[in-house]
């Protein structure tokens, strides 16, 4: 090779890449192909060229060529693969493994006590990034023994295998059931769901209504506060709660000792939530002159 050199890469006779001024001394010519899919299979050929002329070297990635080159990388990935592991979530208990890299071609098989999984919407097999991940949701003691997770490279291929039984079983199920639980709390606790201002401005005499959306379940208990101090419905100030889901507070006509802190408590068995918002009554500057 000389400076002037040129390397040109071609996939099934178009040009893909160029290489020009290749030093002798790099030695050696590559292409890289991230993210190897079936779309990359063809035959490339690499074009030596100078003024002293041109050579090539072909290489058959198709039909049993582009096999063997994904059977190589399945190897890769199988062998990158981190023990089998087991964690719990809301849902159930969850076997998970690691891979340097994920293809979407790469062949796997969950196993359970050495006979192939049948998955169903108990029991459902995944991915998210680089983790391979078998869920199985609402486990039951039927549910111990042994798993495994074998990869495919069209040899002999590789497992990894874990014991889900005795205390990793127990382990993985009571923490199932405490995210469960929480899980529940989280969705069904009393919430102040949204509508109320943080800050109300009014001219004293005008009505004051305000409304916001309360959510829970058990359908939860509504307080008011104003300056922390509870306040209940009367002509004056009238508070409503309905259909379990929308609190309202009315001042039919305000005046200045309405102005404050005013706070709404929502509370059932799975937490409890407020809402707070100050109100300022202002008197007109010409209302207040003629007081004057």
């Amino acid at each position: 090779m000389k400076k002037e050199t040129s390397a040109l890469w071609h996939k099934d006779g178009h040009q893909i890449k160029a290489d020009e001024h290749l030093g002798f001394a790099e030695g050696v010519l590559k292409l890289e192909i991230a993210q190897i899919s079936r779309k990359d299979a063809g035959v490339y050929e690499v074009v030596l060229k100078d003024e002293r002329g041109k050579d090539t070297s072909t290489l058959n990635l198709t039909d049993q060529g582009f096999k063997d080159l994904m059977n190589e990388v399945f190897s890769f990935i199988a062998n990158t693969s981190t023990p089998l592991k087991i964690t719990s979530t809301d849902e159930g208990i969850r076997l998970y493994t690691f891979v340097s890299i994920y293809n979407d071609l790469l062949q796997v098989t969950w196993h359970y006590k050495d006979s192939a999984i049948s998955f169903s919407d108990r029991i459902k097999s995944g991915v998210v990034g680089e983790q391979l991940w078998l869920q199985i949701t609402e486990p039951t003691e039927k549910d111990m023994g042994k798993y495994a997770i074998e990869f495919y490279d069209g040899k002999g291929g590789l497992r990894r295998t874990v014991e889900l039984s005795g205390q990793a079983f127990d382990d993985a199920f009571a923490e199932f059931q405490r995210l469960k639980a929480a899980a529940i709390a989280e969705r069904n606790r009393a919430r102040v769901a949204g509508g109320l201002p943080d800050v109300v401005t009014i001219q004293e005499g005008k009505a004051l209504n305000l409304t916001c959306n309360i959510s829970g379940n058990p359908v939860p208990e509504v307080t008011w506060l104003k300056n922390d101090r509870e306040i209940t419905s009367d002509e004056h100030c009238i508070l409503k709660f309905e259909s379990g889901k929308f609190a309202s507070f009315t001042i039919t006509g305000v005046n200045t000792s309405d102005s404050g802190k005013y706070s709404i408590l929502v509370k059932n068995k799975f937490g409890t939530e407020s809402g707070d918002f100050t109100v300022s009554v202002f008197i007109p500057e010409e209302a207040g002159a003629k007081k004057k």
